[in-house]
């Protein structure tokens, strides 16, 4: 009816009722979806009668569709037509763009905004003139380089009106499509399904149309497929009011974050492209960009204020050093760009539709059901032939929840070949390889993911999870990024803050350098165990038989790490201990100086031991290889003995010089002293953990063992075969020890265990012969053996272990001077406690009483050590007297009242 009006009235523009028919109009093919004829039309209407409606619908329009400099240059050039109105409007498009100085020299040209004028004027310095000026020259500057033109609309109004006359029918019928689907689809959430089918069968019909494919974005981003509301919304016009944020949204929803920054970059500095500029800056932990992306109005105005003060407020050297620090890490922080998703073909939206529906109406039905009959809901809905990503992941949640593990994790690598960036799918995927121990392919996800598609929120927690749980906290305070967080990952970022020793920078450093060197140590040495474990089982079997040599590494490199720590803790306090007690003495010494010239004299004695000890600080770490007992041990003994030596010259300075150096040696044989003790701890924790996990262990050693024996220049060193006899036997002791007592419930089960355990630990020591002397066809020979162990320990098949019988014990005739030395030794350990009580009572002075009973424990236990290293039943005939003694009481045998070793090491031991 406008676009008839509008002919029928004479040439158009001649009337004064053209402008009002042509904003309405222009307004109506808005909504219809003809936005670049709306264009021409609200154009036309400000060039007939720039009024403040007019204006501010053209204003509107453009800025909804990117083209922020051509409504800055239209407004402009009504200025002269319609000054009032179009400097309201042209300040009012000043501060939706963040342009608020230039929006005070707009309204400065009229009478009108006393009040706007006077916020804007403290908002831009008040009375801080130069501040403004710097502004101003900031504004025009962003004015001319980040805002975009856009199109021009052209296109004579006539051939407009008839274009709107000819699309009249048509567009009615999109109307009334799009307006029920809106209504079922609002309405209730359930109707969704409806409203597609709805929406599959008008487009069948009459075809796509503008209105139609906008609603059929929501109805697909309502059914919960993100990939096809964006395939959908690909067939629009790009520059449509709203496509670029909701497509970007889209983007981010499916993990594509650089392809939805790029999407954001063109140009347009409206409030609604910087809120969602902001909000992803935000989501990948840069926050200093996104405050300065400023979404500091509207709705944002509340998060960009706390950005604002979490950044620094108002030291602004703060927000400087972060903003350069994020714009290096934005291409990290946002990941590469993928190739673009394909539009779906018009013909083919229909189908996609339907199918979108009934993958909703199966989605709806699992979730009201439990494991089985959820999974075979889903399982009935899936489609090989038409993927669904919504219906492949829930799908793998339902088998995850039905202890499926396997089979969901499949299912979610499906998903994850049709979109790999989502951050959903790689939440399910690394939670199930965590939940079946393949810590290796978690970390190798999470590389991939953060190399390939960036850092979201999401995936930042995901990551800083699965490291948390394998040991390294300064990594995973690394990997949860900023506090900007969602769930429960705030809490644990803070837990892991505090327990990395924040604020304390330079701690926090070293321990992050040193998880960090242990983390790459274990995923090579993992890809390395993977490589020969894959040519022994077979590549399509590694990954579910390398858990076992990936955990027993991990716990061993995790336990010396955590021993490392301790001993550099440890050796560390000693040492600055030492320094303060041996300061501390030369100041006693030289007392008689007075009490100014004793403290400079004690001070500088302090000094002079920690310059002593940093220039010996590598020789007192204890580190295997620095020959501790036949290098260091004698080098202090002789700093000490000089040092005495000088102490024996007359006067106060030889004594004072003597005991520095004294102290010197003191203090690095107590740094040597506590390193050597938390070195023996270490190995004493190693072996408990190797003990604990015979399997693991014996994995590592043969997998090491086959990957050095296929080198043959290792075959011909003395050195390597040392090794290698050394590796079986260790072996070949957890075969025969551990791993029987691993399974070893019951005495029955426990000898007949020990059997076979004993009979495939001969079967190792046989290889000892074959590697030392290496006779013709042995290392063939040693690597089957070897091969075939490998792949039984790693399936589990260990009745699939070579086995044979272990030789006849052979009596060895000792030596007249090993009999000696035996006895010397056993009269040495029995007179030892009598010894150190005659020798230490002296200085203890004990009384007769304590003396006497003190003789006599000791004598007695030098005849009962007599006993029982003489005679070897000993033992058994003390335990055979305690059990009668016992039995009488009604006690029982305490030999079955002990517990076994593996009940000793079960969780409920204590």
């Amino acid at each position: 009816m406008l676009a008839e009006a509008l002919l029928g009235l004479g040439s158009a523009g001649s009337d004064p009722l053209d402008a009002g028919l042509a904003l309405h109009l222009g307004r109506a093919q808005r909504d219809l979806g003809h936005e670049v004829r709306a264009l021409a039309l609200l154009d036309a209407a400000a060039e007939w009668d720039p009024d403040w409606l007019t204006l501010s619908a053209l204003r509107s329009a453009l800025q909804a569709r990117g083209q922020d400099m051509r409504a800055v240059a239209r407004l402009k050039a009504l200025l002269a037509v319609a000054p009032r109105d179009a400097q309201l409007e042209l300040a009012e498009l000043y501060v939706d763009l963040g342009l608020r100085t230039l929006a005070l020299d707009a309204l400065r040209r009229g009478k009108s905004g006393a009040r706007r004028r006077w916020r804007l004027w403290w908002a831009t310095g008040g009375p801080l003139w130069f501040v403004r000026a710097a502004l101003r020259g900031q504004e025009t500057a962003e004015l001319e380089d980040r805002l975009g033109g856009g199109e021009v609309a052209a296109g004579a109004v006539t051939l407009l009106l008839r274009d709107v006359l000819a699309d009249a029918d048509r567009d009615r019928a999109a109307w009334l499509l799009a307006e029920q689907a809106s209504r079922l689809r609002l309405d209730d959430d359930a109707a969704a399904p409806a409203a597609a089918r709805l929406l599959a069968d008008g487009i069948s019909s009459t075809g796509p149309h503008p209105l139609v494919l906008r609603e059929a974005v929501g109805v697909a981003a309502a059914l919960g497929d993100t990939r096809l509301a964006l395939r959908i919304l690909l067939l629009l016009d790009p520059a449509t009011s709203g496509l670029p944020v909701r497509h970007a949204g889209l983007l981010t929803e499916l993990g594509r974050l650089m392809d939805a920054w790029t999407r954001l970059q063109n140009g347009a500095a409206g409030n609604e492209f910087r809120e969602a500029r902001a909000e992803l800056l935000v989501d990948v932990g840069l926050s200093y960009l996104a405050v300065d992306a400023r979404g500091d109005t509207s709705s944002w105005r509340r998060n960009w204020r706390r950005l604002w003060w979490r950044t620094g407020g108002p030291l602004w050297f703060v927000r400087s050093r972060g903003r350069r620090r994020d714009q290096e890490n934005l291409a990290d922080r946002l990941g590469s760009s993928h190739g673009a998703i394909e539009e779906i073909a018009p013909a083919a939206l229909a189908g996609a539709l339907t199918r979108a529906a009934e993958v909703h109406e199966a989605l709806t039905k699992a979730d009201q059901q439990r494991r089985g009959p959820a999974v075979a809901t889903l399982t009935a809905a899936n489609d090989p032939d038409r993927p669904s990503v919504p219906l492949l992941e829930q799908l793998a949640w339902a088998l995850y929840l039905n202890n499926q593990e396997e089979e969901a994790l499949r299912r979610i690598r499906d998903a994850r070949a049709l979109e790999p960036a989502k951050a959903s799918l790689f939440d399910i995927e690394v939670m199930t390889l965590s939940f079946l121990d393949r810590d290796f392919e978690g970390v190798r996800a999470c590389d991939r993911h953060a190399a390939s598609f960036g850092r979201p929120q999401n995936a930042r927690a995901t990551h800083g999870y699965l490291l948390n749980g394998l040991g390294f906290s300064a990594l995973s305070w690394d990997a949860f990024g900023p506090a900007d967080l969602r769930g429960w990952s705030p809490r644990s970022r803070r837990r892991q803050w505090w327990r990395i020793g924040w604020p304390l920078g330079w701690l926090h450093k070293r321990l992050r350098d040193s998880d960090q060197f242990t983390l790459e140590f274990w995923k090579d040495r993992c890809e390395d165990l993977g490589i020969v474990l894959g040519s022994v089982v077979g590549p399509e079997r590694l990954d579910e038989l390398r858990v076992a040599p990936d955990r027993a590494v991990l716990h061993e490199l995790r336990c010396r790490l955590r021993w490392g720590r301790a001993n550099v803790v440890a050796r560390l306090t000693a040492g600055y201990a030492g320094i303060v007690v041996g300061g501390f003495v030369v100041a006693r010494l030289a007392s008689d100086l007075g009490p100014l010239w004793s403290s400079v004299v004690g001070v500088g004695a302090a000094a002079i031991i920690l310059g002593a000890l940093r220039g010996v600080y590598r020789f007192t770490r204890a580190e295997p290889g620095s020959r501790v007992l036949t290098r260091v041990l004698p080098a202090i003994l002789a700093v000490a003995a000089a040092g005495y030596a000088v102490t024996r010259i007359d006067g106060r300075w030889p004594l004072l010089v003597g005991v520095t150096v004294v102290s010197v040696a003191a203090v690095a044989m107590l740094r040597l002293v506590t390193a050597s003790a938390v070195r023996v701890g270490e190995a004493l924790k190693v072996r408990r953990i190797q003990r604990a996990d015979p399997r693991g262990y014996a994995l590592i050693s043969l997998l090491d063992m086959l990957s050095e024996l296929r080198r043959p220049v290792f075959r011909n060193e003395l050195g390597w075969r040392r090794q290698w006899s050394q590796t079986l036997e260790q072996v070949a002791a957890r075969m025969e020890i551990d791993l029987p007592l691993f399974f070893a419930h019951d005495p029955g089960s426990a000898d007949l265990l020990r059997h076979r355990g004993r009979r495939a630990a001969a079967a190792l020591r046989e290889l000892k012969y074959l590697v030392v002397a290496a006779p013709p066809g042995a290392w063939r020979r040693v690597e089957t053996v070897l091969r075939d162990d490998i792949a039984a320990l790693a399936t589990g098949s260990l009745g699939r272990l070579h086995a044979t019988d272990p030789p006849a014990p052979e009596t060895h005739r000792r030596s007249r001077r090993q009999i000696a030395v035996d006895a010397l030794r056993m009269l040495f350990f029995a007179g030892l406690p009598l010894g150190v009580v005659l020798a230490a009572q002296p200085w203890l002075r004990f009384n007769e009483t304590i003396l006497n009973w003190a003789r006599l424990l000791t004598i007695g236990w030098a005849v009962l050590y007599v006993l029982i290293t003489v005679d070897p039943t000993f033992r058994d005939k003390l335990r055979t007297g305690f059990a009668l003694i016992n039995l009488g009481r009604g006690a029982g045998d305490p030999a079955q009242l002990e517990p076994s070793g593996t009940e000793k090491r079960s969780p409920n031991a204590k």
